[in-house]
């Protein structure tokens, strides 16, 4: 199945910021600030001093230095520091290959060959679960409207390099868009994908979820509207997943078929069955 078109009119970067380098500057380094600039559309600044200063001098909230490692952003104001990793993927794929279940993958019914459009990628940690089970027959799909969080994640999938070559493989195997799934979802074929899923920004965040922290803040809050979970039944062949609080009172807006309690007690999975 050939990639669909994604519309990534509804993109825009909603913070101001620069780009520079860490503080022992390489030509390298600067190449791909200078890259990282033109990608954004934002200023690249030669790194003098420290990233508040420079960040006050520019009158941007943020900065994205490129260090040798890996592109870091950061918000000198606030301490927010974000930068791709594959997060609890590592733990929840072990668990998996232990033959624990996960309750996103028995929600979905995922299968080897599988399709999946994941309609909020984030840093693409439940995307990774799905491209394990789905395997190297089956399409994962991503698409992020978070500008900046999208930018961040299709390179971490690009470059991440992990110890594990199978978590590296799966890394490389998802395709990941910047896009809105509102613009998006109305422009792709009846029964696409197996499988469309949401993980919108919970109202409230769990309390043992600080480490989500930076990525709440980058990812896009709107709620889950239900003209758009009409357009994933459409989409979708097999059903749609939503990830909510347990006893969301999403489910009163949004009736799903049945809810499978998450491995963290407070987080549970509904599923709308497309059938």
């Amino acid at each position: 199945m050939s990639s669909p078109a994604i519309n990534t009119e509804g993109c825009p970067l909603d913070r101001s910021l620069i780009v520079t380098t860490s503080g022992r500057v390489r030509d390298e380094l600067v190449a791909e600030a200078e890259a990282w600039s033109r990608r954004l559309g934002v200023p690249h600044v030669a790194r003098r001093g420290g990233l508040a200063a420079m960040a006050e001098a520019h009158g941007v909230t943020g900065v994205l230095v490129i260090t040798p490692e890996r592109p870091v952003y950061v918000e000198p104001a606030s301490g927010l520091e974000y930068f791709f990793h594959p997060g609890m993927a590592k733990t929840r794929l072990h668990n998996c290959r232990r033959g624990h279940e996960d309750a996103m993958l028995r929600a979905m019914g995922l299968q080897p060959g599988d399709g999946v459009l994941d309609c909020t990628l984030g840093r693409a940690t439940d995307a990774l679960v799905a491209a394990w089970k789905a395997g190297p027959e089956g399409r994962i799909v991503g698409i992020e409207k978070s500008r900046l969080l999208a930018e961040l994640t299709i390179h971490g999938l690009a470059h991440y390099v992990d110890p594990s070559r199978e978590l590296t493989a799966l890394l490389r195997h998802i395709e990941a868009h910047c896009g809105d799934y509102s613009v998006v979802l109305p422009t792709l074929p009846d029964d696409a994908f197996e499988v469309v899923y949401f993980d919108p920004i919970f109202d409230q965040p769990l309390e043992a979820s600080q480490a989500m922290a930076p990525l709440r803040e980058l990812a896009d809050a709107s709620p889950l509207a239900p003209a758009a979970v009409a357009e994933a039944r459409r989409v979708a062949r097999r059903c749609v997943v939503i990830k909510q609080r347990r006893g969301s009172a999403l489910w009163e807006q949004i009736p799903v078929d049945e809810t499978i309690a998450g491995g963290i007690a407070k987080v549970e999975y509904g599923v709308i069955e497309c059938q």
